[in-house]
């Protein structure tokens, strides 16, 4: 027998905690998209319990349902057109006053509510008493108290959930507003009941004509008979005129009046002067001057946390795949008598594909697990509200500084960063900024092609590049803010929440939530087009050189496309084409190209048991690696500095090809053009548009070309001087 489903919708206002609820009750088993057609995201999850499957939806934090803008109409939509079962309203204790608009206007919706008092211990500590009960009595709904970060009262709310669905009565609960607006919504309700009873049968009454008089309808999909939105028009003007003030300001004032009698009557503060950690801290990272030496600190410690401590994982996976799993498969299926392309593609093109995105885990998992402890702790909105006016002059906020500056590590997690911006054009913006912020992988190039050309001014050049990075992502943001996305900035408000201890158990939920959606969606599209690149590196099978292979005929047709930034050989179209897959990778690929041959390794055979045993080793030795690399961000242990072995015949080799400033004309293609396929695949997820991420696409290669064409033939004009 099917357990029954029950639909269950969590709203509540943002910083309440609501992520931390539902995280709580739904585990790990926790579902992560985008809202169709929007980049706004989307948490679900199922549950069992007691015989009954438990469909949980996260709706986008909102303060009220009154206004058309993303998470609201999201809000709304699903809540007036999915008809949930009931609704969970997660709402912060310590500031019960202002989150209660929103716990009314969900009543107006006629849907089941239960209340999630949350931040329970802290509304105790600082001296609130709250009685829930008398709450239940005035708002006819269930209320209970809650702890999220602790699990508390976690398992009274899902029970409260089973019972309020069982109980099959029809929810009903009128919070009565002035005399005559309540006549007006009579008057109102009778004429629509007359003309047009098809609106009352599919929306909520009380929430329809509250919205028709105050004209908000573009949650209707049914054309409104024009005798009723008349009849709307003249209600509104009629109130207007009574009471000398905006019909959205009187429902606002009303719903408020409301709220401040039932606050009275409910809440008690301790007369005790407490310390406020919050004023007081806030004092010191929102000082004028010492504000943005910590910030700077803090992202520093984000950035250096995360790559410093991931980078032992990241070589133990890929020692892992390369030296252990590829092996073990490539002899297996030599032994079973595969042929050597399908012996190829398995362990390079699917394998190889599959590992790629494993690499990546580490970096994002740590990255993820940092800025948990940021926003936990309420630091990353402060963040947010320092960078603000910096950002404002380029038509984004405060929050998209942090993303860019990610970047920097690397572009994949940079991107999955950017789902803390609620407002979509600001996403998209900091999105198509993000592939000019130079990564780590480029980072590889830069120090082989300097050592060669730049020996005396490796940093000056270096240095050149990623600020040459940020100055065209700028350019970038400042056009489009100019001529595509020309709409007048949205105001910047953001509320700043309390300083909290974030506990583990949060930290480390929330991050493997995240990094499991990403290994959940991005293997295919990486893997698919890993297995292209195989085919075109080792098609037709006969071919003993890399120009005789597609991969090759390909690099010799888009080759003429750099003639005018002065790298016109195939090689280096070659070369920047695999750079697709990964930047690091353009300097094996020169590797492989300038040394004349296609190149089959035959890896060492090894194994299950000696696969086992090295994977293990590895691990522990990636353990202490991370816990010396830990210990090195503070000064307390200085590790030996490895020793950098020198491909000589390749250093010929470019050197050749190369002189100086069309060396320095590839690096500045290199830095801007087309991002590795994990970023565009991360693009594309995170945007759920493919429009988009072809203009990611364009704008890079575009850009790249332009800029280094500029450089290239500035270059010729004063060597030429």
């Amino acid at each position: 027998m099917e357990s029954k489903v029950i639909k269950v919708a969590v709203a509540g206002n943002p910083n309440t905690g609501k992520t931390t609820l539902i995280n709580a009750l739904a585990g790990t088993n926790l579902h992560v998209g985008n809202w169709p057609g929007v980049t706004v995201e989307k948490k679900e999850a199922f549950i069992e319990y007691e015989g009954y499957k438990i469909h949980l939806v996260d709706l986008p934090g909102t303060y009220s349902l009154s206004n058309d803008v993303a998470e609201e109409k999201i809000a709304i939509d699903f809540l007036v057109k999915e008809k949930p079962d009931l609704v969970i309203d997660v709402v912060d204790a310590t500031n019960l006053e202002r989150n209660l608009y929103l716990t009314i206007q969900l009543l107006e919706l006629d849907i089941p509510l239960i209340i999630a008092l949350n931040m329970w211990d802290e509304a105790e500590e600082k001296g609130i008493s709250i009685d829930y009960k008398k709450l239940e009595k005035l708002l006819c709904c269930k209320v209970i108290p809650t702890t999220a970060v602790k699990g508390e009262g976690i398992e009274k709310l899902l029970k409260a959930v089973v019972e309020i669905y069982k109980e099959k009565e029809k929810f009903h609960c009128t919070l009565h507003l002035e005399d005559q607006l309540e006549e007006e919504l009579r008057n109102l309700k009778d004429m629509v009941k007359k003309i047009q009873p098809l609106l009352l049968d599919i929306y909520p009454e009380r929430f329809l004509l509250l919205s028709l008089i105050e004209g908000n309808t573009f949650f209707i999909d049914l054309a409104v008979d024009s005798r009723i939105l008349e009849k709307a028009k003249k209600i509104r003007e009629k109130l207007e005129k009574l009471y000398h003030r905006d019909i959205s300001t009187l429902f606002v004032e009303e719903r408020y009046s409301i709220i401040i009698s039932i606050y009275e009557q409910c809440v008690k503060k301790s007369a005790d002067e407490n310390f406020d950690l919050t004023l007081f801290l806030d004092k010191i990272f929102l000082h004028k001057v010492l504000g943005f030496p910590i910030f700077f600190f803090f992202m520093w410690i984000l950035f250096k946390f995360t790559f410093e401590l991931s980078a032992p994982y990241v070589d133990w996976l890929d020692s892992s795949l390369s030296e252990v799993i590829t092996p073990i498969v490539y002899h297996f299926l030599t032994d079973v008598g595969t042929s050597p392309w399908l012996r190829s593609l398995i362990t390079e093109g699917i394998i190889g594909g599959v590992g790629f995105v494993l690499v990546f885990v580490p970096v994002l998992f740590f990255l993820y697990v940092f800025m948990a402890i940021l926003e936990g702790s309420g630091y990353m909105a402060r963040a947010a509200f320092l960078m603000d006016r910096v950002m404002a002059v380029f038509g984004l906020s405060g929050k998209s500084f942090i993303p860019m500056l990610i970047g920097f590590g690397c572009n994949v997690p940079a991107v999955y960063a950017t789902r803390t911006l609620e407002n979509p054009k600001e996403k998209i913006l900091t999105t198509l900024m993000i592939p000019f912020m130079s990564c780590g992988a480029r980072l590889t190039v830069y120090a082989f092609f300097v050592t060669i050309f730049f020996t005396q001014y490796k940093t000056v050049v270096i240095l050149f590049l990623y600020i040459l990075g940020v100055f065209v992502a700028v350019v970038i943001a400042f056009i489009f803010q100019k001529f595509v996305f020309k709409s007048e900035a949205i105001p910047f408000i953001l509320e700043l929440p309390p300083y909290r201890f974030p506990t583990i158990r949060f930290i480390l939920r929330n991050a493997w939530i995240k990094t499991k959606a990403f290994l959940y969606e991005a293997g295919t599209f990486i893997l698919a087009t890993s297995i292209i690149i195989w085919f075109l590196l080792h098609f037709p099978v006969n071919a003993k050189k890399p120009e005789e292979s597609l991969f090759g005929k390909i690099s010799y047709t888009i080759a003429p496309i750099f003639e005018p930034l002065g790298f016109g050989e195939w090689e280096a179209a070659g070369s920047l084409m695999s750079g697709f897959v990964a930047k690091e990778v353009v300097l094996s690929t020169m590797g492989n190209i300038y040394s004349g041959e296609i190149v089959e390794e035959t890896p060492e055979n090894i194994t299950l048991t000696e696969g086992i045993k090295q994977i293990i080793t590895e691990f522990i030795t990636a353990n202490i690696d991370a816990a010396k690399n830990f210990l090195s961000i503070f000064g307390i242990y200085q590790p030996e500095p490895e020793g950098e072995e020198e491909d000589s015949s390749l250093i010929k080799a470019v050197r050749d090809a190369f002189s100086p400033l069309t060396a320095l004309s590839f690096l500045v293609f290199l830095l801007l053009y087309t991002p590795c396929m994990a970023t565009v695949f991360a693009i594309r997820q995170e945007l759920s548009s493919w429009k988009w991420t072809g203009v990611s696409v364009l704008i890079s290669f575009t850009s790249a070309w332009i800029v280094s064409f500029i450089v290239y033939n500035v270059g010729k004009l004063i060597i030429g001087g």
